[in-house]
């Protein structure tokens, strides 16, 4: 069987170099041959580059290579691995992990605080369907890794444990297949454990409607691996059956301010990046949202890039959130206590995902 999946992967190689070579005599206009021979370029560099960006129906092909290639049995494309009907992004095998550093940033910041803290450390896709990815990808579980990164903290940090609700709805629609983020199913599943540490009622499902913002669409991680058999990604925003009760958006980029009336920004719809319809991504190294509360309750988010799809379910709790990016903050060459003051808030949530976590170099932004 592995001589017939070589045999196929070979000649799969070698129709795809004739496919290339007729194209590029019928399709094509000439290599520019005066750049490729001058001194201050890089020729193999050049050839690159025009194959990437002359080779007809491109993505065509590539879809064709990668497709004979899961067919013969590959399921790893870079960093992303085919498992099952979807593409996870592999935790990292060897690295410097920074999680006792970033603990113990953590810590400092609980320390220095009257404000009840927590921290919420979710899994990715690869640690809920890890049973479809092969073990000696990852040395320690997403699970085991969530476990001792709580262990650490300060008996102050009440952990909030994430990773059982995603797991247990697993077979729900909670991750996206093509990007590395969960969805707005698996963000609630997340906020409804965690309203029973911040001493909230989670509020029901029964009490939003479903809009479906984008019907179909691919992620970063489908560039690397074009498998027709993906199925394409929706997004699906959860909106309260009775009115909103966000007013105001503040965002702040280190030059200057935008304001917004909304947590959904529809204009990333038309963009490469989808998901960023959710408050714009990681865009901003400060946000502030306010609501027509009137219980004067605050929360400070601390926040990785999964934050952004669970804050619009904390708005119906909060008369003002305000998210702090820190990998914002350091490129900014700015830290916390330049952009908040961490004792106005009546609480505190850190909230990342565990594999950004483990390798953020960040959050010393929080002294």
């Amino acid at each position: 069987m592995k001589k017939f999946s070589d045999a196929i992967t070979v000649a799969a190689f070698f129709a795809i170099l004739i496919m290339f070579a007729v194209s590029t005599v019928f399709f094509q206009d000439d290599l520019p041959f005066e750049r490729l021979f001058s001194k201050d370029v890089n020729v193999g560099q050049a050839v690159s580059e025009y194959v990437s960006d002359s080779f007809p129906m491109r993505k065509n092909w590539r879809s064709i290579y990668t497709n004979i290639m899961v067919f013969s049995g590959r399921r790893r494309f870079g960093d992303s691995f085919l498992a099952g009907d979807r593409l996870v992004k592999l935790d990292k095998k060897n690295g410097n992990s920074k999680v006792i550093e970033n603990v113990a940033h953590i810590n400092e910041l609980a320390a220095n605080t009257e404000s009840p803290i927590y921290m919420m450390l979710a899994p990715t896709a690869a640690g809920v369907y890890s049973a479809d990815v092969p073990e000696f990808f990852a040395d320690k579980t997403q699970r085991e890794r969530i476990n001792d990164a709580y262990l650490q903290l300060d008996r102050r940090i009440a952990s909030i444990d994430a990773f059982y609700p995603l797991y247990s709805a697993r077979d729900e629609y909670v991750y996206y297949r093509t990007e590395n983020l969960w969805t707005s199913f698996g963000a609630y599943y997340a906020y409804s454990e965690s309203t029973k540490k911040l001493g909230l009622q989670a509020v029901t499902l029964d009490n939003y409607d479903q809009e479906f913002a984008e019907a179909g669409f691919y992620g970063s991680m489908y560039d690397s691996a074009m498998v027709s058999r993906i199925v394409p990604d929706r997004i699906n925003i959860f909106r309260s059956k009775y009115q909103s009760p966000v007013t105001e958006v503040d965002m702040f980029d280190g030059s200057g301010a935008k304001q917004a009336e909304s947590v959904y920004f529809r204009s990333a719809l038309k963009s490469s990046k989808k998901t960023d319809i959710f408050l714009q991504g990681d865009k901003y190294l400060k946000t502030d949202i306010y609501t027509d509360l009137d219980n004067d309750s605050e929360l400070l988010l601390i926040k990785g890039s999964f934050a952004n799809t669970i804050v619009p379910f904390y708005t119906a709790h909060y008369s003002r959130i305000t998210m702090v990016d820190p990998k914002k903050l350091k490129e900014a060459d700015l830290t916390l206590s330049d952009v908040a003051d961490i004792n106005e808030y009546d609480q505190i949530l850190v909230m990342y995902d565990i594999e950004s976590f483990s390798y953020a170099d960040c959050l010393d932004t929080l002294k």
